[in-house]
């Protein structure tokens, strides 16, 4: 049971980078009043580009680095159709992550049955073989991929972007009050442009973990509406750096035990009392199907009990979120 637990958490450490990447994205995107739901289709491009790139060159950084920019690509689209023809945030969302979804089927499908080794584990400088030692936290926490170290940085960092920088507070401005921004010389849509770009760089960075770090591989859809539950973790942090990354790693542990909880029986001995009751339950809740539910439902209880708890002013919703903003008429 302790090796399975070790495993466990190792695993979720792998899984919540991924939330951890792109919904710090698209936390930052938010600040700046723009909703993207093309998250999806940005960390399919990152995925798939950083995959092949990875393939030919061999090179992991150099892979993931195109995962950013095939993500920055989609991101500049959708920033043109949002901020520029001032369309609706929604719908150029949807169609950002339908758009990423078909391309990568259609020229992922060469690389399907293509597979790599994927970023390797290291440990912290001097200290960090000391680390892995210390039972059932050490080899998730202290021997991991560069990438998984990579996004525990970026949450204070990201907060100290947004809380103490002039940069990140002139982008949390634009997100509240774009007019009055305007007026004391804020550049409302160069900015605008600049955290949608963030946001998509971000989220091709989670896609390029995902095949280069977590799997090793590409599979066309491989997200598995992982970008959906990236944009749900920010309104569940209530726009917090800090609040994200509890977030993430607690869907992080539902994916993890759904990938590895096959190779756990949890039925009672047959001769146990009340065992042809309580079997058939515990059958159809193992079963992988059904865990492969548990994200999106904890996802809705969660935002659901966030919500409920927190009053419409408390909720830190960015004011000038799903708001154009034009000079002329504002």
């Amino acid at each position: 049971m302790v090796t399975f637990a070790a495993g466990l958490l190792d695993a979720t450490v792998q899984a919540a980078t991924v939330l951890i990447l792109a919904g710090l994205g698209e936390l930052i995107t938010e600040r700046a009043g723009v909703l993207n739901l093309g998250v999806e289709g940005m960390m399919l491009a990152g995925a798939l580009g950083g995959f092949i790139v990875t393939v030919l060159t061999g090179s992991h950084w150099l892979g993931f680095g195109v995962g950013i920019l095939c993500g920055m690509a989609l991101a500049l689209v959708h920033a043109f159709l949002c901020i520029t023809l001032k369309s609706d945030q929604v719908i150029s969302g949807v169609m950002i992550t339908l758009l990423g979804g078909g391309l990568t089927t259609y020229f992922g499908s060469a690389w399907v049955e293509e597979s790599i080794d994927g970023f390797p584990e290291v440990t912290l400088p001097l200290i960090g073989e000391y680390l892995v030692e210390i039972p059932l936290i050490g080899e998730a926490f202290f021997r991991s991929t560069a990438t998984d170290y990579l996004a525990l940085l970026l949450v204070p960092l990201g907060w100290f972007f947004l809380t103490r920088t002039n940069l990140g507070l002139e982008l949390v401005s634009i997100g509240e009050d774009p007019e009055t921004a305007d007026t004391m010389g804020v550049s409302v849509f160069r900015l605008r442009y600049l955290a949608v770009l963030i946001g998509g760089g971000f989220a091709g960075a989670a896609g390029a973990h995902l095949s280069l770090a977590f799997s090793g591989l590409w599979v066309p859809g491989m997200t598995a509406g992982r970008g959906w539950i990236a944009v749900a973790l920010v309104i569940f942090a209530q726009w917090r750096p800090s609040r994200l990354l509890i977030g993430a790693y607690l869907f992080g542990l539902l994916d993890a035990f759904r990938l590895r909880s096959q190779s756990l029986s949890l039925s009672l001995e047959p001769g146990t009392p009340l065992a042809s009751v309580f079997n058939p339950v515990i059958d159809f809740l193992t079963n992988p199907q059904i865990m492969g539910t548990y994200p999106y439902l904890a996802t809705i209880i969660v935002l659901t009990y966030a919500v409920a708890r927190t009053k419409g002013d408390r909720l830190a919703v960015p004011d000038a979120l799903l708001e154009p903003y034009t000079r002329e008429t504002d």
